[in-house]
């Protein structure tokens, strides 16, 4: 398997709908790619009865949220869904949503002032901000977690105990690094059917910083139980989550 290709299609916090579905494709948004998957369970049960909430004018969220993904969301959940998710002050649409290599992308910005619940939003449609197509979570703090049991910080030994196998993951150290590319049938591994994909990326972490030469880097696929790296497991963590609802142009 081309490392590049692998790497492009899980990098996604750096993209916006359908922009890795293959090396050379450049489409408005991140695409999906083979991560852990199970069937998405609504993280809340919005109080969407009022007509504030129904116009999306609130704002604060109607119901206690549990902040799990894909919770709530659902390909077709639109800016006015959102507000009355999450409250109006809580949803911020925006031109400068990351994407790879510098660029930026139309979307939505949740919670944009509080770094442990902020999530980035990518449509297929980036102008007419329809069909959602993927939830981004980046930030160290962040209070997001997936509905498998994974969460930022997460380490790669611990990540590979709760998938029951070893990972294979793109090297990092450059754009697309630390993207895992597959679960190797594990338990986070993608189960066919499911709408809803789910994403994990390593970052290193602060043990990592004086101990560079210890974990793999580079444009190339490594496996979590590669012996020229017995420290990774404790060195590297998940940096970035991401949920994908492959849309026409991830087919």
């Amino acid at each position: 398997m081309n490392p590049c290709a692998v790497a492009r299609q899980t990098f996604v916090a750096v993209a916006a709908v359908a922009l890795l579905g293959a090396c050379e494709r450049t489409p408005s948004a991140p695409a999906a790619a083979k991560p852990a998957a199970h069937a998405p369970q609504p993280a809340t049960t919005p109080q969407t009865n009022t007509p504030a909430a129904e116009k999306g004018l609130g704002t604060a969220p109607p119901a206690k949220l549990d902040h799990v993904l894909p919770g709530a969301l659902a390909p077709d959940t639109g800016p006015a869904q959102l507000r009355a998710l999450f409250g109006a002050d809580q949803v911020e649409i925006s031109d400068h949503l990351p994407g790879a290599e510098g660029e930026e992308f139309r979307g939505v910005i949740l919670y944009p002032k509080d770094s442990a619940l902020r999530a980035y939003l990518y449509f297929q449609d980036s102008q007419q901000l329809r069909g959602l197509s993927n939830v981004v979570v980046r930030e160290p703090d962040s209070r997001w977690r997936l509905d498998n049991g994974v969460s930022m910080g997460m380490r790669l030994a611990e990540l590979v105990r709760l998938n029951g196998k070893p990972i294979r993951f793109s090297g990092l150290d450059w754009d697309y690094g630390g993207a895992i590319s597959d679960w190797n049938g594990g338990r986070l591994a993608a189960k066919d059917g499911d709408p809803v994909i789910r994403h994990a990326r390593l970052d290193r972490n602060a043990q990592a910083s004086t101990a560079q030469d210890a974990y793999p880097s580079g444009d190339s696929e490594f496996s979590s139980d590669d012996k020229r790296y017995p420290q990774q497991g404790e060195l590297l963590s998940v940096g970035e989550l991401r949920v994908s609802f492959p849309g026409e142009d991830d087919l």
